[in-house]
């Protein structure tokens, strides 16, 4: 049990890809993705951001209301299978379709087949993005948090921090078929980083700071 927490600990400060949904797609609209980045820590002596990948799909269901999953690859490699569910809902936008709100409530899941463990985590951002020039761009940035639901962490300490959230700067390159994202966070800015069992960068004791890149590609409409 143990080792499912502080791995959990780990992929939670991680928040391991970049934002599923920023602008809903339209009605019907579908796109696959792949993501890869995390926080950054101190190994060996060298800083470098956590290599930690994740696959995705996103299908518009109505406009305004996208839904979005993702499969998070790097935790496999420790016997951990862990899932992301999320909605992009459409809270505004401007008559010129060129500012806008997203709501994103979602939870990610975690199960560890060695040890049958099983840990859920709410999550909720709010994204603001800005489209411009001939191709689409996105400029956004956002607000969001995971929730920690258990009480207890390893070794029958209480849980002080129920809430470890986010904040987001990114930017989506459009393309005809392809989109790129690049996307800086700063991550857990409400925890310390004393008496913690990883090295994390951050420009203040609190949190940590994370870059990550994305890519995805629009499927054909049935």
């Amino acid at each position: 049990m143990y080792r499912l927490l502080l791995l959990s600990a780990l992929i939670v400060l991680a928040s391991c890809n970049t934002t599923r949904v920023i602008k809903p797609l339209e009605k019907g609209e579908k796109q696959i993705g792949a993501s890869f980045g995390g926080p950054g820590i101190i190994y060996a002596g060298v800083p470098l951001p956590l290599p930690m990948t994740s696959i995705s799909y996103a299908q518009g269901l109505d406009t305004g209301l996208t839904l979005a999953a993702g499969l998070h690859t790097s935790a496999l490699l420790f016997g951990d299978a862990e899932v992301d569910l999320s909605l992009g809902i459409k809270v505004y936008e401007s008559k010129s379709e060129r500012f806008g709100i997203t709501a994103s409530p979602g939870v990610h899941l975690l199960y560890g087949f060695r040890g049958n463990d099983f840990r859920a985590y709410p999550q909720l951002e709010g994204i603001g993005w800005w489209q411009y020039g001939e191709k689409n761009n996105l400029l956004y940035g956002g607000l969001g948090t995971w929730v920690e639901l258990v009480r207890e962490k390893a070794h029958g300490e209480v849980q002080q921090n129920e809430l470890m959230p986010y904040l987001t700067l990114g930017h989506q390159f459009a393309g005809e078929k392809w989109q790129w994202q690049a996307e800086a966070r700063y991550i857990g800015f409400n925890n310390s980083n004393d008496n913690i069992v990883v090295d994390y960068i951050g420009p203040f004791p609190n949190g940590t700071t994370g870059l990550y890149v994305g890519v995805t590609r629009k499927l054909a409409k049935k």
